[in-house]
């Protein structure tokens, strides 16, 4: 894991305390950089006195006339104003939504769904978002592993990745999602669980391949930010190369 080891471990800390029951998820794959967006306006337009009446809001939202900036304005004015019908209005709104537009219904959506739950509920509600976003109360992950020396992985050993892998992570009361084995590495989008020690879960799947050979490095990168596409890759790669030599 490099350089990022003691970021990780401090992330997977601080999850430690969390009660899974207590905590909700941002599901979809929102960019962290609108995740940002989102909240900094949150904050905003909470400082707002003279929010405009939810029913107001909502019309704005089925208006085919109004700004997008105007439809951002009144999906947050909905999230933060706690009443279950804002919320139910948000939720529908989901079935016409224009694209460009879906990312900042989801952050609303669930914000609003949190803002009730805190109103109804005398425990406090944690909301955690990451670039990857999650399903029910596991986060979604990406880790990317290279094989030893950067040696082309054989038939043998691309069969021993699709099923060990996968089970290793299963082992933990974990999914994975998507894997792909390239020439010589391979990626997995694996969902896990936020109290699961997955530093070990990796380290363990990529021990229990090696039984079969060293063909597989033993550092690797996780990440639930994003997935990283092939120029990424051999960026990652490449620094690699240099640190090595």
């Amino acid at each position: 894991m490099g350089k990022n080891k003691d970021v990780f471990d401090k992330f997977q800390k601080s999850l430690n305390h969390l009660s899974e029951k207590n905590v909700r998820v941002l599901e979809t794959n929102v960019p962290v950089e609108t995740q940002m967006e989102y909240f900094r306006f949150s904050e905003h337009v909470r400082k707002i006195k003279d929010i405009s009446a939810v029913d107001e809001q909502i019309e704005v939202l089925h208006s085919p006339d109004v700004l997008p900036e105007a439809k951002q304005y009144a999906m947050t004015a909905l999230a933060i104003s706690g009443e279950v019908k804002a919320f139910r209005a948000l939720e529908a709104y989901a079935n016409e939504v224009e694209p460009e537009l879906s990312d900042w219904l989801a952050m609303a959506v669930l914000q609003a769904r949190i803002t009730l739950e805190s109103e109804f509920s005398d425990e406090k509600r944690v909301f955690i978002s990451t670039g990857l976003g999650g399903k029910g109360n596991r986060l979604r992950f990406y880790a990317l592993f290279q094989s030893e020396d950067l040696e082309p992985f054989s038939d043998y050993q691309r069969t021993l990745i699709e099923k060990e892998i996968p089970f290793q992570v299963q082992k933990y009361n974990g999914e994975v999602e998507e894997i792909d084995v390239a020439d010589n590495y391979f990626s997995i989008v694996f969902l896990i669980s936020l109290h699961e020690d997955i530093k070990t879960m990796l380290q363990n799947a990529i021990a229990e391949c090696n039984e079969y050979g060293q063909f597989i490095s033993t550092s690797f990168i996780v990440t639930n930010i994003k997935r990283f596409d092939k120029r990424e890759i051999e960026l990652e790669f490449s620094k690699n190369r240099k640190l090595n030599g």
